[in-house]
């Protein structure tokens, strides 16, 4: 979510050198943009291996920790200890906790994890508004296909949409138009032997199984639509100006989290008034006895209805 702020700030003030500290796998996320110099945490790098080697980097005159993890607190004092000014993302933490002990009805948005990036650049003095933010815009390959991103897996189930409706969602894709192409997204291992098992002998659809991070980002950047839930996929897709839908759970869109220039009305919410307690957590963590069918109360049919107006079928 912090790549168009990046790019925003990269834009208004391109005197200014940019180091980005990432984990190595994510560091494709960032190469669109130029001039920026990519630190990547490699798998299973200990702190103080990493502070070797950024400290043999030329020097930090600001550091923004977008992250305020113990290991970028550390990294943060260490560097305030070598002369650069520092200044920590704002979790929200008691916006969070008034969020969730809101009745539903009377939910409004809190600070969104966008603004909250911004405000860690404004906290040095420079000019930026969410209103700079824009989209990554690629040029669309000819093809006579309806290309639809779908990423049906979450971290938790209780933000993971039942596996026969979203099978089902699929099919009825499929149905609508002999064009349309379904691309199944999910992490190598269990996710994608999964979705292989989806596919089947299906010419409609395929699978991001064996592709590189990279590879990812230009199939996506090349979609008509993604379909997520409240997970990465979604906020990846709509840094290429790709319209996402998300298909929401335990979690809410208002706590924060919702992909960047979407309407509401993209967002499918379960019924409320059959479960009252929901939203219960911020991430999906927390699960309510009870409530384990709650994204089955979310009427498909007007996903599907939804989908039809993006696409203009």
């Amino acid at each position: 979510m912090c790549l168009p702020v990046i790019k925003a700030f990269q834009n208004k003030h391109p005197n200014h050198r940019i180091s980005i500290l990432t984990k190595e796998v994510f560091c494709p996320l960032f190469s669109e943009l130029s001039n920026v110099q990519l630190i990547g945490l490699q798998k299973e790098e200990g702190t103080f291996s990493l502070l070797q080697r950024i400290l043999k980097f030329q020097s930090f005159d600001l550091v923004m920790d977008l992250h305020s993890s113990l290991r970028s607190r550390i990294i943060c004092l260490t560097l305030a200890l070598k002369g650069a000014k520092t200044h920590k993302i704002d979790k929200r933490k008691s916006a969070k906790k008034k969020f969730l002990k809101t009745t539903n009805s009377l939910l409004k948005p809190i600070t969104s994890q966008v603004q909250a990036y911004v405000n860690v650049i404004q906290h040095f003095g420079f000019d930026l508004s969410t209103k700079d933010l824009s989209t990554i815009k690629k040029e669309k390959k000819s093809i006579n296909k309806i290309c639809i991103g779908v990423a049906p897996f979450a971290a938790h189930s209780s933000k993971t949409y039942p596996e026969d409706l979203m099978r089902a969602l699929i099919e009825r894709l499929c149905t609508t138009n002999p064009n349309i192409e379904v691309i199944l997204f999910g992490a190598p291992g269990n996710q994608q032997e999964q979705l292989r098992e989806w596919c089947g002998n299906s010419i409609q659809l395929k699978t991001n199984s064996g592709m590189c991070l990279k590879n990812e980002l230009n199939v996506m950047s090349q979609l008509d639509l993604m379909i997520s839930m409240d997970s990465a996929n979604g906020h990846m897709a709509v840094n290429y100006n790709v319209p996402v839908i998300t298909i929401w759970g335990s979690t809410h869109p208002f706590s924060g989290y919702q992909p960047l220039f979407q309407p509401l009305q993209n967002s499918f919410l379960p019924d409320y008034q059959m479960y009252p307690k929901l939203p219960s957590s911020i991430f999906g963590e927390r699960e309510i006895r009870g409530y384990e069918d709650a994204m089955r109360s979310i009427n498909q049919e007007s996903i599907i209805l939804r989908i039809k107006e993006i696409l203009n079928l």
